[in-house]
């Protein structure tokens, strides 16, 4: 899907959230915005010092695109920074972190391509607080945190075991 920052500002402007819904995702707000089979959008704001640890998406693609405040990123080992006007992909089965050290609050918005589980997963996680279960679920909805001193995971914990 090619998407165009008119579009962006479409979705992001003059759509309401899914019924109402709002979650708070791992410090972070998300408010869900447009979803179908082929793509899933979300409002999110990332209180200062929040982060997104890094994780990889085993069955989609997921974009940012920055609104308000800066990021500093990893993207598969690599630092990077992103301002407000930019469009960040990040590739299935790329690792990536985004962490808010600009001490202000965040604002994009992200969609990931296609939807698969990831707008269930953000509804299973909603107030969980426990990191480890955050994980457990996570992997159920094809989504893999990096665990800490661990490399890039790609797959489910337990395919790990085997």
């Amino acid at each position: 899907m090619k998407v165009t920052v008119k579009e962006i500002d479409r979705i992001l402007n003059e759509t309401k959230p899914i019924g109402d819904m709002v979650w708070t995702v791992m410090g972070q707000i998300y408010i869900p915005k447009q979803v179908d089979e082929m793509a899933f959008w979300w409002e999110a704001i990332m209180p200062e010092e929040s982060y997104i640890p890094p994780h990889s998406h085993s069955t989609q693609d997921e974009f940012l695109y920055l609104t308000e405040g800066e990021l500093d990123m990893l993207l598969d080992g690599e630092e990077r920074h992103a301002v407000p006007g930019e469009i960040i992909p990040f590739p299935r089965y790329s690792n990536h972190g985004l962490f808010n050290n600009s001490g202000k609050t965040v604002k994009g918005i992200f969609w990931a391509e296609p939807t698969n589980k990831l707008f269930d997963l953000f509804k299973a996680i909603h107030n969980v607080a426990n990191p480890h279960e955050v994980v457990r679920i996570s992997d159920a909805h094809d989504i893999h945190f990096q665990l800490p001193g661990g490399e890039a995971r790609h797959g489910p914990l337990a395919a790990l075991s085997r």
